[in-house]
């Protein structure tokens, strides 16, 4: 029998984690949840309530299950105008991907489709959500080392006040940033800039490394197929653009489907405005199809 995957996020007192059941079956390790509505405010405006610090409310899915060693988590991120988080850095690689809206992260203006990509242990940042506030996903490529932390200097910023964050010393790396607020993105060894473009494959790990995470973009035409198909590893499928079948199911725009490893996958075939997906694996081998 597969097994569910498991949900949720870290509380803190400013998140809202959306509560909802577990996804709908669609087959044997093969599992449907969707994108909450609401863009950058959230479903329910709950970004733009009055509080200190500003609203921040969060979805996510876990690709792993408790047996394997790690898990990626792909959180869904609703962030206030305006709203600013220190300089931080995660014990994992990571990758930022901005849906709606704009966040300025060191000294890139990132705007919708913009993708930043952090090497683990390095500190980045500052992140200042844009003006009209922002909706992006938070890639976690091993869950299980994702904590980092925040410099001391930091233990009494207001947008930090009430969370269960960590404030520790910078290594030694990270100590270039110390007297400073920013550091720029272009030209830092380890953090990467892209851009959602069909066709393309990121990796949130070094190249060699058989347990990175892996991202991919990819654009079926109006009436493209792909046959029944499987992945070795966990494998999740973000509907971002256009609709498409999965087997007899419709899947349309903010539609979400988990594959465990070596599920089965009906065909796909995109819908007359075509399709665009964003798929994640949890290690390198869960990206191939395998027909």
């Amino acid at each position: 029998m597969g097994q569910e995957p498991q949900f949720g996020m870290q509380r803190l007192q400013r998140s809202m984690v959306f509560e909802k059941p577990g996804p709908s079956k669609l087959d044997e390790g093969v599992w449907l949840d969707r994108i909450q509505p609401g863009g950058r405010n959230g479903p329910n405006d709950e970004v733009l309530e009055d509080f200190p610090g500003g609203r921040v409310w969060t979805d996510s899915w876990m690709l792993g299950s408790q047996k394997e060693a790690f898990q990626m988590l792909v959180p869904d991120i609703r962030l206030p105008a305006n709203q600013l988080w220190p300089l931080h850095w995660h014990d994992c690689w990571i990758a930022v991907v901005i849906l709606e809206g704009s966040c300025l992260i060191g000294d890139w203006l990132m705007q919708e489709g913009d993708i930043l990509i952090s090497a683990a242990e390095l500190e980045y940042g500052p992140l200042v959500i844009g003006p009209s506030g922002c909706q992006l996903f938070e890639l976690f490529a091993q869950l299980h080392l994702s904590p980092g932390g925040y410099a001391l200097e930091y233990r009494d910023h207001p947008t930090l006040i009430g969370g269960d964050h960590v404030f520790r010393e910078r290594s030694e790396l990270n100590k270039r940033n110390e007297g400073r607020s920013t550091l720029p993105v272009e030209g830092v060894e380890g953090l990467i800039k892209a851009r959602l473009e069909p066709g393309k494959r990121w990796d949130l790990g070094e190249p060699d490394d058989p347990d990175r995470g892996v991202m991919g973009y990819t654009a079926l035409a109006p009436g493209e197929a792909i046959p029944p198909h499987s992945y070795a590893d966990w494998h999740g499928i973000f509907v971002m653009k256009g609709g498409m079948r999965l087997g007899d199911r419709e899947l349309a725009k903010g539609e979400v489907v988990l594959a465990e490893p070596g599920a089965q996958l009906a065909a796909i075939q995109a819908g007359p405005d075509g399709a665009e997906i964003f798929e994640t694996a949890r290690t390198a081998k869960g990206m191939d199809r395998q027909s």
